[in-house]
């Protein structure tokens, strides 16, 4: 397993109450005869130091991706993908605050916002959405918007994951009339694979390395869902290197028909800024 977390901050000493209180939450949700001590919490945390890579399988997990939001009560994501040989094969990403509703068309007054949503993708049979309750499963599609003016996109919330100037840049130069629609987390991976936007971007600044946990759930997500996921250049993510994407500029998701104009804008816009 390769995860984001591991228990070195656990370990330290003014961590101990809130060590007691996990190990409590663990013990109450497992609800078996087995009492967990603490250092079993920390052993089975640590089984996600895997460094990934082509070989073998591995489970990749995030188990809260999008923290800023999960404090803010806004959007964030429990990403699981796993890899075979180093090829994504299977995704889920659950989203407990995304509305089942598209964005922007919830129900007014309903509580709908609250059930969460679930997203699922097995390699070759299609993404699928269903409440986290397990009922209303539907086949999901991308958005078959082919003009640009129509369209509207997906970025980080935080400027400090993705520029919003690069992104702006890129959205006026290929006509997008829509403000960007700014969600924490791969919520994003999940909107845009119902259609609720037609592109998302996401350009972090020089130095930043993406890591698979960040995208690997959302990006066959998407992609089963008819969708595209590369990085600026082209090139289909590849994560079989291990923890981190090695990667041109970005990340760029969209329908294959907004594909070939978008890149056209994002490499003028890029030639631009250097």
């Amino acid at each position: 397993m390769v995860a984001e977390e591991d228990s070195g901050d656990l370990r330290k000493d003014d961590s101990r109450e809130i060590l007691d209180r996990i190990t409590l939450v663990v013990n109450d949700t497992l609800a078996t005869e087995k009492t967990l001590s603490s250092e079993d919490v920390l052993t089975a945390i640590d089984k996600g130091r895997s460094e990934g890579g082509p070989e073998g399988r591995h489970w990749v997990l995030d188990p809260i991706d999008g923290t800023k939001g999960f404090l803010r009560g806004d959007q964030y994501a429990i990403a699981l993908a796993l890899l075979d040989q180093g090829r994504v094969v299977l995704g889920v990403l659950a989203c407990p605050n995304l509305p089942l509703a598209p964005i922007g068309k919830e129900s007014q007054g309903s509580d709908t916002h609250q059930d969460g949503c679930l997203f699922s993708a097995v390699i070759g049979e299609g993404a699928y959405m269903q409440s986290l309750d397990g009922f209303s499963v539907v086949k999901v599609n991308v958005s078959t918007i082919e003009n640009p003016e129509e369209a509207s996109f997906f970025e980080s919330f935080e400027a400090a994951h993705s520029s919003h100037d690069l992104t702006s840049s890129i959205a006026k130069k290929l006509g997008v009339k829509a403000p960007p629609v700014r969600i924490d987390s791969q919520a994003k991976y999940g909107a845009l694979s119902r259609g609720d936007g037609a592109i998302y971007l996401r350009f972090p600044h020089a130095g930043y390395r993406e890591k698979i946990w960040d995208h690997a759930a959302g990006s066959i997500v998407v992609t089963e869902a008819g969708g595209v996921v590369t990085d600026a250049a082209g090139n289909p993510l590849d994560f079989s290197k291990g923890k981190y994407l090695d990667l041109y500029k970005g990340i760029v998701a969209s329908n294959r028909q907004l594909m070939p104009k978008l890149f056209k804008a994002i490499q003028e816009c890029i030639a631009s800024s250097l």
